[in-house]
């Protein structure tokens, strides 16, 4: 009995001796645990926060980025409008222009008109005073002729 209690007694102190190393190494793992707990929850935080940042600085670059939006649409349609007004003042120019020149057309055919009908008048007046002058000089030469005693006809 003695060598079987002696024997109990080692197994015992092996087993005490296990049990002690297993409950230092649940205390271990637990501790693990923990700190791998804290740790991802750290990190857990810390992406939290860094999602939250980024999406404020996404947020003020939509904000930003619409604004600037805004102010290129309201630039370029007062761009549009300025380009619209010159196009109708051009437009407008033109006909006035167009009209001037219809204008000045009309009174340069007018004068041209007039003045053809003056040159008329006085190339047909000339005319009649060459006729007449033709008509003079003529009787004078066929006078001077009859003088010498020719006759007009024959020359």
């Amino acid at each position: 009995w003695r060598d079987m209690t002696w024997q109990t007694k080692a197994d015992n102190e092996v087993l005490k001796r296990r049990l002690w190393d297993l409950e230092k190494a649940l205390e271990q793992a637990r501790e693990d645990k923990r700190d791998i707990h804290e740790e991802m929850t750290r990190q857990y935080q810390e992406l939290q926060k860094q999602t939250a940042a980024h999406s404020q600085r996404l947020e003020a670059k939509v904000k930003s980025l619409q604004e600037q939006l805004a102010t290129r649409l309201q630039k370029s349609q007062q761009t549009q409008e300025t380009a619209s007004q010159a196009l109708a003042e051009r437009d407008r120019t033109i006909a006035q222009l167009q009209g001037r020149l219809d204008a000045m057309e009309r009174e340069y055919g007018k004068i041209l008109h007039g003045s053809l009908d003056l040159v008329l008048a006085k190339m047909a007046e000339a005319s009649q005073c060459w006729k007449e002058v033709g008509t003079t000089i003529a009787m004078e030469h066929k006078e001077r002729l009859q003088e010498f005693g020719l006759s007009s006809l024959e020359i």
